[in-house]
């Protein structure tokens, strides 16, 4: 979206930088992929999550489960750069199944207290 290349952390942070500044937006959550999340914040430094390695057997559906459990931050009174983490989380469950699947609440609480 931000026409630029996000190979590295540097690079999805300059792809968010980028679109805060276009969009008019407070904060964007760049999806490079199996690196993980990139989030940057108009009023903070970007944060950079990492994916938990795992063995991924289809894509289908990461980015639609990442931001889906953002989205639950404002509803939670959470800040986004607190979602961010269990986003990523729940993007590593769904790439370890197959097919179309969803994330359960039990999933998800296991894996981010796993995390530490």
């Amino acid at each position: 979206m931000a026409g630029v290349p996000t190979r590295s952390d540097a690079e999805a942070e300059g792809a968010g930088t980028e679109l805060l500044w276009r969009q008019g937006c407070e904060t964007v959550l760049v999806t490079p992929g199996e690196r993980g999340v990139t989030l940057v914040e108009r009023a903070g430094d970007a944060c950079h999550i990492p994916m938990v390695a795992r063995d991924v057997f289809d894509v289908t559906g990461a980015g639609d489960t990442t931001i889906s459990v953002l989205a639950l931050a404002p509803a939670a009174s959470c800040a986004y750069r607190d979602a961010a983490c269990p986003a990523n989380v729940a993007a590593g469950i769904v790439v370890g199944k197959l097919g179309t699947t969803a994330v359960t609440a039990e999933e998800l609480c296991r894996a981010v207290g796993a995390r530490g």
